[in-house]
């Protein structure tokens, strides 16, 4: 009886997190579809002090 009552119980554990899994999926590409296009004009610039410099003198 104990094992019917968690293979049921997992069972339905397992078809609820398809189920988010479906609506966490298509809101993901939703998201990546309406990406700002403004963002994607932006340069990013890094600058480097050439030599490393101790922290502890």
């Amino acid at each position: 009886m104990k094992k019917r009552l968690f293979f049921g119980f997992a069972f339905f554990v397992g078809l609820a997190l398809m189920v988010a899994w479906q609506f966490a999926a298509a809101e993901l590409a939703d998201l990546q579809k309406n990406v700002n296009p403004s963002l994607k004009k932006h340069n990013v610039e890094v600058a480097d002090a050439g030599a490393e410099q101790n922290l502890f003198i």
